[in-house]
């Protein structure tokens, strides 16, 4: 199959006007000229018209769980408040749900141009149930020991194991430790050594809140009050920092997405840096918090992988990627609209360690594209995309049609 459009964004060269991607099977052939790929390559020819062909975008970090939460739980000003919250409405929930949840969140994405997301899972069985999904998905377990601790070891180990029974051929796997505060030190360890045993992604939150690195550097705040009445081990608190409780477990890493990092110290930062951990930030959950991202310039100074995710319906109202990069435009007028959409595809791609496969347009690149409408006289086609105002009119993951 031949698709050609009117600008192509591989991301990794110069946007080509009137350009042309050959695909065969799951992969990109070629990419050049209209006129040099109809010369080289037979097949049905795709015309997609007026519009930017690019990248699909990556989402870095959701919870598919919770997308049917939107709007149920208020941001009262105290973020224990907001995590009791949801265990409380977790409670009220079946498998059942959950599952209706994530088919809704896998809809959701597909139709806003998510082509890959790195998705947070609570619910193992869940995994079976969405053997096929329209994108693909990296299912990464929850891991929660707070109240288990003498469990940790036999939880890493079932987890792995039945990761390992099955297949998830448009994807991948990674394992999930959920926070500091809800995953003890032996978690990490074991899930970290899991993760680079097989290859896999570590992903965790880290300080997203100014009440975890109260707890954990100062010994105070509601967080530290809240688990302290659940009885959590508080021995780790004002020793150091999450980011240097996670670098002692042995959890930093080039397979490691260190999840918002909000509330971080320069020594922190050079510890992410050091160890070419990523970081994901999700801008509108953060907007939701009443929270700026105040690290980004030092992140981005620092050479960080940086990457952007949805989060979850408890904390923003859509799963559009599209949202999140111009609400991060307008946050950061300074960073172009190419530095934006980069996060989401090539930084994103660099972060599954697929740099090759996602994120890009090039031969032997997996065939995973949108297309967004581009009206009017040429103009900046990274602008045009950051800013689109229409809805893809096209989508292909591995080669198969998606949205058409």
């Amino acid at each position: 199959m031949i698709l050609r459009a009117r600008t192509i964004l591989p991301m990794d060269r110069q946007p080509l006007d009137n350009g042309a991607v050959a695909v065969t099977g799951n992969n990109i052939t070629a990419i050049g000229s209209w006129a040099e790929i109809k010369a080289a390559y037979n097949g049905e020819v795709r015309d997609l018209g007026d519009v930017v062909l690019l990248p699909g975008l990556i989402n870095a970090h959701c919870h598919l769980d919770y997308t049917d939460m939107a709007g149920q739980i208020a941001w009262r000003g105290s973020f224990a408040d907001w995590i009791q919250q949801i265990v409380e409405l977790k409670k009220t929930r079946t498998v059942a749900d959950y599952a209706m949840a994530v088919g809704m969140g896998l809809e959701q994405l597909a139709r806003t141009g998510t082509t890959t997301v790195v998705n947070v899972e609570a619910f193992l069985p869940l995994v079976t149930l969405f053997a096929e999904t329209p994108i693909r998905v990296w299912w990464c377990p929850e891991l929660i020991d707070l109240g288990h601790e003498g469990e940790t070891e036999s939880m890493v180990r079932d987890t792995v194991e039945f990761l390992g029974a099955h297949k998830n051929a448009g994807g991948g796997f990674g394992l999930s430790p959920h926070a500091p505060y809800t995953a003890s030190r032996a978690l990490y360890q074991a899930a970290a050594h899991s993760a680079r045993s097989h290859g896999w992604l570590l992903t965790t939150h880290v300080a997203e809140s100014d009440e975890e690195d109260a707890m954990f550097r100062l010994g105070t705040g509601p967080m530290y009050d809240y688990l302290l009445r659940l009885g959590r081990n508080m021995s780790d608190c004002t020793h150091a920092g999450m980011v240097r409780a996670l670098a002692e477990a042995g959890a930093l890493g080039p397979n490691c997405l260190a999840v918002h990092a909000n509330h971080l110290i320069p020594s922190d930062i050079e510890l992410l840096e050091q160890s070419g951990t990523h970081v994901v930030l999700c801008p509108r959950s953060h907007e939701f918090f009443e929270w700026s991202l105040p690290l980004l310039p030092m992140f981005r100074e620092q050479e960080i992988n940086i990457c952007l995710g949805t989060d979850s319906l408890a904390s923003n109202d859509q799963l559009n990627m599209f949202a999140e990069m111009q609400t991060l435009a307008h946050q950061f007028g300074d960073m172009s609209p190419e530095c934006i959409l980069q996060l989401v595809t090539t930084g994103a791609a660099k972060a599954l360690n697929l740099g090759e496969k996602l994120g890009r347009l090039a031969p032997g690149a997996w065939a995973d594209m949108i297309a967004v409408p581009q009206d009017g006289a040429t103009a900046d086609p990274y602008e045009t995309v950051v800013f689109a105002n229409k809805p893809i009119c096209f989508s292909m993951v591995g080669g198969k049609m998606v949205l058409s």
